[in-house]
């Protein structure tokens, strides 16, 4: 069995992160391996096998097929419809890594999702995804910090 590369562990997670933006449930076989595992440490859940990792992901509240929001990018100014589960960055070597997504929830949050992965057969394997909420800058970090 040969490693997977960066480039290639990231296409396998941009495409699950299409798939769940667009809700194509059929298609989460093509990114999740038979044997999957998906947790969530911070709820101590656990979900095993593509079904049940289906079923979680589909029956969210409030979360409708092709459910887009109007997000502000540049200085107010610019909007652009972003999708619900946006991939950022991936990274890692042979078959582990990170990746990091911006989500969106139907009450408008916005919060980042750090996915530690494993991958088999070009597939996902096993995931691990912690989240965090946006939130501003803190004052008293002002001096120590870059400007934008």
């Amino acid at each position: 069995r040969e490693a997977m590369t960066a480039s290639d562990a990231k296409a396998v997670l941009g495409a699950f992160a299409d798939i769940v933006s667009n809700h194509e449930w059929d298609a989460l076989g093509r990114c999740l391996h038979p044997d999957i595992v998906w947790e969530y440490p911070q709820s101590g859940e656990r979900f095993r096998g593509i079904a049940n990792i289906r079923a979680q992901f589909e029956n969210y509240p409030g979360l409708e097929p092709g459910t887009t929001f109007l997000e502000e990018i540049v200085d107010g100014t610019t909007y652009a419809l972003t999708k619900v589960y946006t991939l950022v960055p991936v990274e890692g070597s042979g078959d582990r890594g990170v990746a990091i997504n911006r989500v969106r929830y139907p009450d408008g949050s916005q919060w980042h999702a750090v996915n530690l992965f494993e991958l088999r057969d070009g597939l996902i394997l096993r995931s691990r995804t912690y989240f965090a909420p946006d939130f501003d800058a803190p004052d008293w970090r002002a001096p120590y910090r870059e400007a934008p």
